[in-house]
């Protein structure tokens, strides 16, 4: 019952701030709003206010992940991806799990305090990339569709498959109970998953049934929603994840819907308009703190996973695409940076005490999500100006070539 509160107050907050332009600031700034959150958490407790339960923390965070998880899955058909946009789909599938095969063991070796499944659980939070001021920025310049499409559909599915793989790692990351055997949280998570699976794969397909044979082509969206705020809110009644249920109810549903691209972006954009000012206050008002906490091993392990780590992935995973080289090399040094998802999810880490090495995980994802949102913010426009201009360069070479 708490999750479905925490998702009523978030879509009022949708119908209330969906079009409020100092939100649109707060979206572009990610970092800024990081640091308010910092701020007013030293504020408060320097203050001595007394601490909110563990819970409310990590089943907003729920909420907007499950809601942000929904919204991705939707933007794309997995059966079309590898046609539609053969660099997302490489990326999705080679490069996405080889990045999280060497975060996860650079992890364990780097940071002392992670045990292997801990290290694991910890790069499939980084997993969760796609920061959506990115995005912004590719969208709003002359930057080639091939380009476009790629940044919109990679994070989209990276988000939407990625989800169920992090929540299964944290299966694996958590301790049983006594006398229980140790395989006990992943028959826990298996038997979640599939009823979320079944149940938002359900609802979506309904959806999108039901919403192609309106002529109406605005009024999809609205019973795509309804079916993820479903899934969700019902997957807590019945003992199954309400994140993989909404991220199914989304996969379902953009399969066989036969909505615009514009109706897709256009119920993503106002989803992350609330969800990502939302998740980077939360993330500092309750993570910062922890960056105190690093060793020497964890910066230099935090430094590493949002550089080098993730490009070298991301560039192996291109190689075989058709895209010219500057294209590649874009892609492999913007996108892949940790953002509101992955901010989401370690705040939902709060309420599971099972978890080994919690301290650790949280101290270490914190920071290699904030340099991450840094790294990313400094280099987006920078990496974008290059690339135009190394466009326009080969434009005019195949021009006099001719």
């Amino acid at each position: 019952m708490s999750f479905i509160a925490a998702a009523a107050l978030f879509a009022v907050s949708l119908w209330i701030l969906g079009k409020a332009k100092a939100l649109e600031a707060a979206f572009r700034a990610p970092a800024l709003m990081l640091a308010a959150g910092a701020g007013f958490s030293i504020v408060y407790r320097m203050a001595g206010g007394p601490f909110a339960p563990s819970e409310w923390a990590a089943t907003g965070a729920d909420a907007l992940l499950a809601a942000l998880a929904f919204v991705s899955a939707a933007q794309f058909r997995v059966s079309r991806l590898a046609t539609v946009c053969p660099a997302s789909f490489r990326l999705t599938i080679g490069g996405a799990p080889l990045f999280l095969l060497v975060c996860g063991l650079a992890a364990f070796i780097l940071v002392p305090h992670l045990t292997l499944s801990a290290a694991f659980l910890v790069a499939g939070a980084l997993t969760l990339n796609g920061a959506a001021f990115d995005r912004r920025a590719v969208a709003d310049a002359p930057a080639p569709a091939v380009i476009k499409a790629a940044v919109r559909l990679e994070s989209a599915a990276i988000l939407a498959l990625g989800v169920p793989a992090a929540i299964l790692l944290e299966a694996a990351a958590s301790a049983a109970p006594v006398g229980a055997p140790a395989v006990a949280p992943l028959y826990e998570f298996s038997l979640s998953a599939f009823k979320a699976f079944v149940l938002g794969g359900g609802l979506g397909l309904f959806a999108a049934i039901a919403g192609n044979r309106l002529k109406n082509i605005k009024k999809k969206a609205p019973f795509a929603i309804a079916a993820g705020a479903l899934a969700a809110g019902a997957a807590t009644l019945i003992g199954a994840h309400p994140v993989i249920a909404a991220a199914a109810a989304g996969l379902l549903w953009g399969e066989q819907t036969t909505a615009l691209v514009t109706t897709r972006v256009r119920m993503r954009r106002i989803v992350e308009r609330v969800a990502a000012p939302t998740a980077y206050f939360a993330f500092g008002l309750l993570l910062a703190p922890r960056l105190l906490q690093a060793d020497l091993l964890s910066i230099v392990f935090a430094l590493a996973a949002v550089t080098v780590m993730r490009a070298g992935p991301r560039l192996v995973s291109l190689k075989k695409t058709t895209l010219a080289k500057e294209s590649q090399m874009f892609l492999a040094w913007f996108g892949g940076a940790p953002g509101a998802a992955s901010a989401l999810f370690l705040i939902s880490l709060f309420d599971s005490a099972s978890i080994v090495a919690q301290d650790a995980v949280l101290t270490v994802g914190a920071l290699s999500v904030t340099f991450g949102i840094i790294a990313a913010r400094l280099t987006s426009r920078p990496l974008l100006k290059s690339l135009l201009k190394q466009t326009a360069v080969a434009k005019k070479r195949a021009m006099f070539a001719n």
